[in-house]
């Protein structure tokens, strides 16, 4: 069991998530801002941050500052609708991004995986080998 922080403004997803997240097996705490996000994340004890935010590239990056200030830092799941998203998401060091629109299993998914040490990289999942040479062709062709 991982705890999770969900920093979402909606309330009604912020509570679908907080149930999709329980039912998975995680302790929840949740916010509605930033300013809420970054009380908790300097309290410390969180495994990831979940933040949905529609512009990343501000409100995203209070809360990253300060999760990077942290001696362990928790890894970043950002869901946005945002066409830059997929960008500012890598910009940011996210462990993984979510399109919206999703549903709550999809967040679900994606904190299962970063918090089993299974990140999902936002260019996708690759099968790679264990030949560092065969991995390092795989990613040139990208």
């Amino acid at each position: 069991m991982a705890t999770i922080l969900v920093v979402q403004a909606d309330p009604a997803l912020r509570r679908a998530w907080t149930a999709a997240l329980r039912d998975g097996g995680h302790a929840v705490l949740e916010v509605g801002d930033v300013t809420e996000g970054v009380r908790h994340a300097r309290e410390g004890g969180i495994d990831a941050v979940i933040l949905d935010s529609v512009d990343p590239s501000r409100s995203a990056r209070a809360l990253v500052d300060e999760l990077e200030r942290l001696p362990e830092p928790p890894p970043l799941v950002l869901v946005s609708s945002s066409p830059r998203a997929p960008e500012q998401s890598a910009h940011l060091g996210a462990a993984a991004f979510v399109p919206k629109p999703c549903s709550p299993d999809d967040v679900l998914h994606a904190v299962t995986r970063v918090v089993s040490g299974r990140p999902r990289s936002i260019l996708g999942d690759l099968a790679l080998d264990d030949d560092e040479n065969t991995e390092k062709r795989r990613l040139d062709q990208l």
